[in-house]
This record gives structure tokens, C-alpha cells and sequence, in this order.
């Protein structure tokens, strides 16, 4: 990946300051939005997040916008709008999310330490302090108050675990840890007694954090929960450094280095994105992180800066990283300036790279696209069923897809989040075995992968399905960079070839509708398309039309494509099938 100017970082900048200066004019004369009960209970009666969650982010985004142009600025007019928001938020009945609490067994449900009550607590108290003298003392005492109230206090009062999160393998723990711990430096400072143990306390918790990525750094709830995650974990790790005059760095460790190359790994080079998990085929990263990480470690590589998130990227808004935008991409380019940086390295990301802990292997093609495919387990964080799967681009052009997150409802995370498509293995590009799907859970995983670095991949995953009746399915994938032509074989062994023998269709998972003549396939994209050509296909290919919510809500209709596996001839028991997927410009 060719390393981005600082020139274009600058330009950048300035549109990003440019943005919330927009927003701050926008905003002046504007009321917060009310989030009311109606809203907030159409959770408990419907399902639906987006409805309150539209609101509640709505005033977030006035204190992002006010807080961030305070800091930065000192306006009189943004220090006066933010004291009404400030004053808005501590008014608020509950800081958590709706999703997150349960009103009718917790009667103490207004007071919750989530993701957002705890970003809420750092934001407030991060403002109020580097706003020192600058706010009335009276606000800065109810903010304090509220932060301690509602987040600092019932956690510190709390025996550890406070909730799941807590030693938790995934995001959760970052974001709120790191938000409590900030919030806790910027508050406690004269109360050390009781400030060592909370932030011992946390430093423990987020070793497991850590230890949840993969040892070669890969994030395996998808590229957006790493930036989420490692934008807390960072914040934290910076401001305890400093607190401590360097005595405490948790980025010291060579592990925390691989967790800084893999955001660079996620990439094509048209700039679309692994969507595995609960990821998105568009991520975009954030400025601010990918600078801190790039002054710490040699060879982290800022992406193009088409792929750079601004600051309505991210539509919670987000203080913790809307503010380290501007600031730590101001450092770097201070760094740049002076020489400072660590020297360049090549990452050996070339045409193949392998993630042997995470079992990915990804490809990238001449026309900016390119191939990736996952072994894995069905019981990994923001899990979807997916062992064996595979996605292939052409240029920016996801012809074969995954879908990644779909719309965060209810049901998403409860007991029918496998009945909903893009989670279920029928929503991705694997076999369907005696017309069933692959099961979730830890055990339903991949019992070998292998990868060679240039192009060629073998997964073996019969043990995702969960039925005896599979003795092994292996698939065997081969990707030519140059032409960007795909090779695939599937091979199933019953493991007794009995009267009734186990049936296997393949399902190639697109969201173009796709033409079909005899034994190939067309899929055809606005400037690339592809050609699927089935080997020793008996019966007829077909497809059927299904609907995804995607996680902004918006459904559209995918395509699976379909078509029986034929005995092999030769050896009983046993199914084989190959196709070859081949780019064409259209």
C-alpha cells in the first residue's frame, strides 16, 4: 500500500475542522432533540433501535460538535452552547442504550454502565477539564456529579466482573474501560487511594482484551469493531502514559504492534474492505488512531485518504475519537515535520497474506480487487456462520459477497440471530449439506486451514456442520493475482456410504442479479463483471431471491445461487464439484 502525503493528511484536516465548524453554525439555534418515552420504549415493543437510537445520537453529536470546537477553539458562543448541552445530557434519564438494559426485572435500570453511558462519562469529563475555569463551576460540579452517579461510583462499588464485559474478550471491554479509566484520571487525581486500585483494576481487564485478538493481531469481530475497540484502548493507554510519566505503557507489547498492522491488511487496493463478521464491504477508518499507531510502530501504513472517515462518518459521534482526529493527526504531522517518525517498513502485504491465528487468507488482484476466504469457528465474537467462506471483488466490485453486519434489532442479538440471512451460512458463499445450514458455536469450526501466500487455500470444515453423517468436506481455493481468476473445489466424503446418501448444493451468495446459461454463471457489476463456469454439473443452476436489512436498515435483495453436487463417479460416497470464477470488463 503506497503510503499516503502529508499533504493530503492536511488537506484532510482541514475539511474535518471545516465539517464540524459547518455543523457548529448549523446547530447554534437548534434545540437538542427530545428522546422521550414513546421512543425509548419502541424497543421493549417492537424491536427497533434505530428509531430512539436516532435521537440519542442526535445529541451526541451537539456535544462532539460544542465540546471538540470548544477545546480546539474557545469561541464564547461554542462555550455557551456547550454549557446547554452539557446541562441537556446530565438531564437525561438514562445514559444506556435501551438495547441494553431491561426495565421490567432491573429497577435500577437508570443507572447502567454500557458502551455509551461510559462514553458519555469520559466525554463530560475530558470537556470539563481541558475547559477548567472556562465553564461555570456550578455545571462542572452537576457534570461531575452525573459522571460519578451514574458510571464511576457503581462500577468502582461493584466486585469485578461489573458486567460481562469486564475481562472481556471483545470491544466492550475496551470502549468501557478505557472511557471509565480516562474519566477516573481526569476526576481522581487528588483521591490516589482509591484511583491506583480502579485503574489496576483496569489495566487487568483489558489484558484480556487484548488477548482476544488473534497472535497475529487480527480482530475477528471485523474491521469496524477493531477501530471502535482500539480508539478506547489507545485513549487510555495514551492518557495513563502520560499520568504515569511513562512508568505504564500498554503498547509496549509486540502483540499490540500486530493489532496496529491489521487495520492495513483489511484493504484492497480499490479501498472496499474485509466484511467478515459484523463488518462492512465500505469501512473507513479513522484519522486520528491510524496516525497514533503510525508514530508508535514502524510499518503501519495509512490507507488512501478516499477511505478516511470524516466527521459525520460515524453516526454516533463518538468524543473519544472525533476529538483524537484533530489533535493526533496534528501530532503526526508535527512528527513528520520534525523527522520524527519511525522509519518505513514493508509489511509483506503483497499480492497474498495469510492470518494463520485468524485462518484468513486474502488476495489482492490487479484491478484493485481480489479474493479473501475464512476458516475459523461459529462461536467468535459478533459471530456469523461462515467457516469456509469466501468473497471475490473485481475492481471496487464485490461480485461474490459478504454481507456483514446486517440492521441491529432485537432479534439480532437474541435467540434468532441465525434466522436472520446475512448471519445464517445460507447467507454466505458455502455448501449446504442434506439442506441444512452450518451450526453456531465454538465446535462448528474449520479442523484445518492451510495457506501458502500466493493464492492457494485449503480449508477443511465438514465439523461446522455438526452432523455425523459428514466425514469430511475440504475446499480447496487457488487465485491468480495477475488474472484474477479464482479456482475452487469442494469435496465431501460421507462417512458411511449408506442407502440414503448425504446430499450437498452449492451456494454462491452475490448481490447482482445473476444470468444464468447452461453451466456458467454471469454476474455483471457497472465496470467488471464475472464468469462462473461449473465443472461436471448434471442437473441445472438456479437462484433465489432473498431480502437483507443492512445495518443502516436499508433492505436490498441478495441472490443465491444454487446447484446440486453430483456423486462422484469413481469413489463412492464422495461429492465433488469445482468452478472457476473469472473477472471480465464489462
Amino acid at each position: 500500500m503506497k503510503q499516503i502525503s502529508t499533504r493530503e493528511i492536511e488537506s484532510y484536516l482541514q475539511k474535518y475542522i471545516a465539517c464540524m465548524q459547518a455543523h457548529g453554525e448549523e446547530l447554534m439555534d437548534k434545540p437538542m432533540p427530545a428522546a422521550d418515552e414513546e421512543l425509548f420504549a419502541l424497543y421493549e415493543t417492537t424491536g427497533n433501535r434505530l428509531k430512539y437510537e436516532s435521537v440519542y445520537f442526535a445529541r451526541r453529536k451537539m456535544l462532539a460538535v460544542y465540546g471538540c470546537l470548544s477545546l480546539l477553539e474557545g469561541k464564547p458562543e461554542y462555550l455557551k452552547k456547550l454549557e446547554e448541552v452539557l446541562d441537556g445530557i446530565c438531564e437525561e434519564e438514562c445514559w444506556a442504550l435501551p438495547a441494553h438494559i431491561n426495565r421490567k426485572e432491573d429497577p435500577q435500570w437508570r443507572i447502567c454502565v454500557d458502551l455509551f453511558a461510559s462514553e458519555t462519562a469520559h466525554a463530560l469529563s475530558e470537556i470539563i477539564s481541558g475547559l477548567k475555569g472556562r465553564l461555570p463551576s456550578a455545571l462542572c460540579e452537576k457534570v461531575r456529579e452525573n459522571v460519578f452517579r451514574r458510571v464511576l461510583t457503581p462500577f468502582m462499588n461493584a466486585a469485578a466482573p461489573y458486567a460481562k464485559w469486564e475481562g472481556g474478550d471483545n470491544n466492550w471491554n475496551a470502549v468501557c474501560c478505557g472511557s471509565i479509566g480516562c474519566a477516573a484520571i481526569y476526576l481522581m487525581q487528588d483521591e490516589p487511594e482509591l484511583l491506583k486500585p480502579l485503574l489496576d483494576r483496569i489495566v487487568c481487564s483489558l489484558d484480556s482484551y487484548i488477548a482476544g485478538f488473534s497472535e497475529d493481531g487480527a480482530c475477528m469481530e471485523g474491521l469496524g469493531y477493531f477501530t471502535y475497540g482500539m480508539t478506547f484502548y489507545t485513549g487510555f493507554a495514551d492518557m495513563l502514559y502520560r499520568y504515569t510519566d511513562g512508568a505504564i505503557d500498554l503498547m509496549e507489547d509486540e502483540k499490540c504492534r500486530r493489532i496496529a498492522m491489521f487495520q492495513q491488511k483489511c484493504y484492497f487496493p480499490s479501498g472496499r474492505t474485509l466484511s467478515f463478521s459484523d463488518g462492512d464491504s465500505r469501512d473507513t477508518y479513522k484519522m486520528g488512531l491510524t496516525c497514533f499507531l503510525a508514530m508508535r510502530y514502524a510499518g503501519v501504513e495509512i490507507p488512501p485518504i478516499s477511505c478516511a472517515g470524516g466527521f459525520d462518518e460515524d453516526s454516533c459521534y463518538r468524543f473519544m475519537a472525533n476529538y483524537r482526529d484533530v489533535v493526533w493527526t496534528r501530532k503526526y504531522l508535527e512528527q513528520a515535520e520534525k523527522g520524527l517518525l519511525p522509519a518505513e517498513e514493508d509489511d509483506g502485504a503483497a499480492d497474498c497474506l495469510v492470518l494463520p491465528g485468524a485462518q484468513w487468507s486474502i488476495c489482492r488482484g490487479l484491478s484493485g480487487g481480489g479474493m479473501a476466504a475464512k476458516g475459523g469457528n461459529n462461536g467468535e465474537s459478533h459471530n456469523h456462520n461462515d467457516v469456509g467462506s469466501f468473497l471475490y471483488l473485481a475492481g471496487d466490485e464485490m461480485l461474490l459477497t459478504d454481507l456483514g453486519a446486517g440492521e441491529y434489532t432485537r432479534d439480532y442479538f437474541g435467540e434468532k440471530r441465525y434466522d436472520i440471512l446475512c448471519n445464517h451460512s445460507f447467507g454466505h458463499s458455502v455448501p449446504v449439506i442434506d439442506g441444512k445450514g452450518q451450526k453456531e458455536g465454538t465446535e462448528y469450526a474449520c479442523s484445518h486451514f492451510e495457506a501458502d501466500g500466493s493464492g492457494r487455500t485449503v480449508i477443511s470444515f465438514g465439523q461446522a456442520y455438526g452432523t455425523e453423517r459428514v466425514k469430511s468436506l475440504t475446499r480447496s481455493l487457488c487465485y491468480d493475482p495477475a488474472k484474477e481468476s479464482l479456482q475452487a473445489e469442494d469435496v465431501l466424503e460421507d462417512r458411511e456410504a449408506g442407502e440414503i446418501p448425504v446430499s450437498m448444493k452449492e451456494n454462491l451468495v452475490t448481490q447482482y442479479k445473476p444470468v444464468i446459461v447452461g453451466n456458467a454463471i454471469h454476474i455483471a457489476g457497472r465496470k467488471y463483471g464475472c464468469r462462473i463456469t461449473v465443472e461436471d454439473l448434471e442437473g441445472s443452476i438456479g437462484f433465489e431471491t432473498k431480502k437483507h436489512s443492512n445495518h443502516r436498515g436499508a433492505e436490498e435483495e441478495v441472490y443465491c445461487i444454487t446447484w446440486e453436487v453430483p456423486a462422484d463417479k469413481e469413489k463412492p460416497g464422495t461429492r465433488k464439484c469445482r468452478f472457476r470464477v473469472e473477472m471480465e470488463e464489462i
